[in-house]
């Protein structure tokens, strides 16, 4: 690990559609995003929605696309993960379809994240 880069895991930039929901929410409703990196440990995605506070516990579930050889059909991974950083994202992106205003969100994973298929 460099002087600079203090995290305990390394980040794989990967795009991959997430849909994630409020733990404890009197409602039950989801908001979908996009990941911009990955790591065991958390990751860092976007979403139009900007209803988050550090602290807040999310039940998050990413899209695994199929993959030749290795998972034939695609499938999801989800798990719980903690809000540790929220900010405000401005200007165009071109590799999504999320609005030019969004939130950038850090979340820290509680758990390990569960495999589907």
């Amino acid at each position: 690990m460099s002087g600079s880069d203090k995290r305990k895991y390394k980040r794989l930039t990967i795009k991959l559609d997430l849909s994630y929901r409020k733990v404890n929410s009197t409602t039950k409703k989801s908001h979908a995003g996009c990941t911009v990196n990955v790591s065991p440990g958390g990751l860092y995605f976007e979403t139009a929605a900007d209803v988050f506070k550090p602290g807040s516990l999310l039940k998050v579930e990413l899209s695994i696309p199929p993959t030749s050889g290795l998972l034939e059909f695609g499938g999801s991974i989800s798990g719980l993960g903690k809000v540790l950083r929220v900010h405000t994202i401005s200007g165009s992106r071109t590799d999504t379809e999320l609005p030019s205003v969004r939130s950038g969100v850090a979340l820290e994973f509680c758990q390990p994240l569960k495999l589907s298929m």
